[in-house]
């Protein structure tokens, strides 16, 4: 027991004690004696001022002034030495208290080490006959289980590291498959081995027939080990420890490993089992040693391995981190993803080295409370070490998925069949890009269950309670509701725009996509993507309980205040609307717009994007558009002007003309494109050194200049042949002869 608690019940017990006395006392008769002269004298004075109406009344006011004078001056005086005796009193009293409780549990722990003695004392004839009824068997199942644990493990090795072998890569998938690989094929050996022990036990091992109690405890404590190993090499195995869930490297593993197995076998082995026998076998009191020093090497090696594992553990310094940059437009080679990436890591390095600094005081406090518990109040042990412990190894086993999914974020992929692939190529991409963001959002809540689950684990919340009170039935609501909303937003932005990559896929059979509705499809999807993001953050945020209307009216007051002061933006947006309805510009076109010609590469509402024939890329706004000129509507002409010298004969030339027309014709490359016959316009002008002959030929759209440049070749190859001249700028040079001088 407690000093403590002895002395509040011995002080409480003699203050009872004391009360009784002096209430019976002061039931007791006792004799008065006679008063003396000057008493009575007094009284008599006292009776004369309580007769006299005046005299009492003057005696009562000056008794009354007296006694309140009294009560303040000495209320004002004590009130700071009450105040400061009570907190002397509260610090003396947890010192004490704590200093007690430090001696009443080494008290505790050297009293039953002590009692380790009686392991060696005289047995009496009944104990020492069931020792050496039992100790064979036990020890007989203790060989057969350990040796085919041991023989099985190195065959389940052997196997283990053959699939290891044949799997490649080290991300969340394969992770995973491996830890669930090991998990099971470590239970069915354990379960093998145990099987092995009981039927050894049960059928050569036991005593006529049955398995002894002490065989019976061993087994349970060999499969409790075993289960507690299976959940150890899921977190740490030296030997592979690129196949567990952890991130530690195999130096830290294999401290983790030693140190764990350890204190698992002295306190399975030497609670569950050693201390049972102990108590069968010799007394109680050697029970308790055993149990004391089962505890006290399990604490000491507990400290020791925390103490190396933090030594271990150290995170690796930003300069160190190889961050490969995903692009060049933002700055220092990172584009905005690579900066986003950036902050995440940062961020993730500056928690988990405020957690490397944090957790081995931790650790350190949970082993030497459960130490004292364990020593002090061993019946708290189930709730304390059973509960709350396995409550806090599924935390621990929940953070550590959670952190392997942060880790492993960016290399998630969502796989797709070809055929969907290839049917929307665009939908690998966005999935692809969405999968880090749910991969990090799962994580997130992963972490936070897991902190409500350890809250609740050592009572220092109750969730339970919490989640089922109004309150907070409403708040998950709120935040489910809001997550729900979100994933439909984001399933429905999905849906639309690969439904949108479907219709611009020109390489589907039967899909046949004209200019004007890849264009409009391309600006709806961004309208599209525009407000259902908007209006599914609203949406999300009133379901948190938000009130979106200052967000709305703000959203007014921003837009008018752009609206006024960006009236460019606004005549863009304007024109841009109207150049849309009018069907002027399409993806694809060659358009002349503010005195640039160009194939129009980007719509929006506000510009559009020109490749000219140069290569340069131009973005014109709409408020500077004021003629549009387009080269793809409907048909488009070339237009040929040949000049042919003064003397050639204009009939022939024209002959030529037709005839170079008409290769064209029987040419495969361009004959699809010509829509008409030749049209010839005839004599257009007499220049200065040619007769000028236009033609024109009526092609599709876009199709103009290959078949102009084509018919060209041609003219000039027939005008070659039926040696018609084409002139061409020249200068004569006229000699005259002087006269001689004289």
């Amino acid at each position: 027991m407690a000093v403590t608690p002895l002395l509040r019940f011995c002080g409480a017990l003699a203050c009872i004690v004391l009360l009784l006395t002096g209430m019976a006392q002061a039931q007791l008769p006792t004799a008065s004696p006679p008063p003396a002269p000057e008493a009575e004298a007094s009284l008599q004075s006292l009776l004369d001022v309580l007769k006299d109406d005046a005299a009492r009344t003057a005696l009562i006011e000056e008794l009354e002034a007296t006694i309140s004078s009294t009560a303040d001056t000495t209320v004002n005086e004590a009130e700071p030495d009450v105040a400061q005796a009570a907190l002397a009193r509260q610090i003396a009293s947890v010192t004490a208290s704590f200093a007690e409780d430090a001696f009443s549990t080494l008290s505790t722990v050297w009293r039953d080490i002590r009692g380790v003695r009686s392991l060696f004392s005289e047995l009496s004839d009944e104990r020492a006959a069931r020792i050496s009824q039992a100790w064979l068997p036990l020890v007989l199942t203790i060989i057969s289980t350990v040796g085919a644990l041991w023989l099985l493990t190195r065959f389940a090795a052997i196997w283990l590291r053959r699939q290891s072998s044949n799997a490649a890569g080290r991300g969340f998938r394969s992770t995973f498959i491996s830890v669930v690989r090991n998990t099971v094929t470590d239970a069915v050996v354990l379960a093998l081995a145990y099987l092995t022990g009981s039927l050894l036990a049960f059928l050569f091992f036991g005593t006529d027939g049955e398995i002894a109690i002490e065989q019976s405890l061993y087994l349970n404590a060999f499969l409790v080990a075993g289960v507690v190993r299976i959940v150890i090499r899921a977190f740490v195995l030296p030997d592979r420890p690129e196949q567990t869930i952890s991130n530690f490297a195999a130096p830290v593993q294999r401290v983790i490993y030693r140190s764990s197995k350890t204190v698992t076998f002295l306190l399975v082995y030497g609670i569950t089992a050693a201390v049972p026998i102990a108590n069968a076998w010799v007394s109680f009191a050697a029970g308790r040693s055993i149990r004391i020093i089962a505890v006290t090497l399990a604490a000491v090696i507990a400290l020791l391995a925390i103490r190396n594992v933090s030594r271990m553990i150290t995170p690796i310094p930003a300069s160190q981190r190889a961050l490969a940059p995903t692009g060049s437009d933002g700055p220092d080679g990172m584009d905005a993803e690579g900066v986003v990436e950036a902050i995440s890591d940062a961020s993730i390095e500056a928690a988990a080295s405020a957690w490397n600094r944090v957790w081995p005081w931790l650790a350190a406090a949970y082993v030497v409370s459960v130490y004292v518990i364990s020593v002090t109040r061993p019946r708290m042990m189930a709730e304390v070490i059973g509960l709350a412990t396995l409550k806090s190894v599924g935390v621990i086993v929940i953070i550590t998925i959670a952190a392997s999914l942060v880790r492993h974020a960016k290399a998630v992929r969502v796989p797709l069949p070809p055929a969907l692939a290839a049917a929307l190529p665009e939908l690998q991409s966005r999935l692809n890009a969405l999968a880090p963001l749910v991969t990090r959002l799962v994580g997130a809540l992963m972490f936070a269950a897991a902190v409500g689950l350890f809250l609740d684990a050592w009572n220092i919340f109750d969730v339970g309670a919490w989640i089922t009170s109004a309150s907070g039935a409403a708040f998950l609501s709120r935040v489910v509701s809001a997550l729900v909303i979100l994933a439909l937003v984001v399933a429905l932005w999905v849906v639309v725009a690969s439904w949108i990559d479907h219709q611009l896929n020109l390489e589907l059979d039967g899909v046949n996509v004209t200019a004007r509705s890849r264009t409009l499809l391309a600006l709806f999807r961004n309208a599209f993507t525009i407000a259902i993001f908007i209006f599914g953050t609203m949406i999300a945020l009133s379901e948190l309980g938000i009130d979106i209307a200052p967000l709305l009216a703000g959203a007014g007051v921003i837009g008018l205040a752009i609206g006024f002061g960006s009236q460019k933006l606004v005549q863009d947006i304007i024109t841009g609307v109207f150049i849309q309805l009018e069907n002027a510009i399409n993806e694809g076109d060659v358009v002349t717009v503010g005195g640039i010609s160009g194939a129009v590469e980007k719509l929006t509402i506000r510009s559009v994007g020109l490749r000219s024939l140069d290569g340069i890329y131009h973005i014109v706004p709409f408020s500077s558009v004021d003629t549009v000129s387009n080269f793809m509507r409907k048909f488009s002409f070339h237009v040929e002007v040949v000049g042919i010298a003064y003397g050639a004969s204009i009939p022939a030339a024209k002959d030529a003309m037709f005839e170079a027309f008409a290769r064209l014709r029987q040419m495969e490359e361009h004959r699809p494109f010509i829509l008409e016959d030749l049209e010839m316009h005839g004599v257009v002008a007499l220049a200065d050194s040619a007769v000028n002959l236009r033609a024109r030929i009526k092609t599709l759209p876009g199709k103009q200049w290959g078949v102009g440049r084509a018919y060209t070749e041609l003219v000039k190859e027939v005008f070659d042949e039926r040696e018609i001249e084409i002139p061409f700028p020249h200068r004569q040079v006229v000699l005259t002869q002087q006269a001689p001088q004289t």
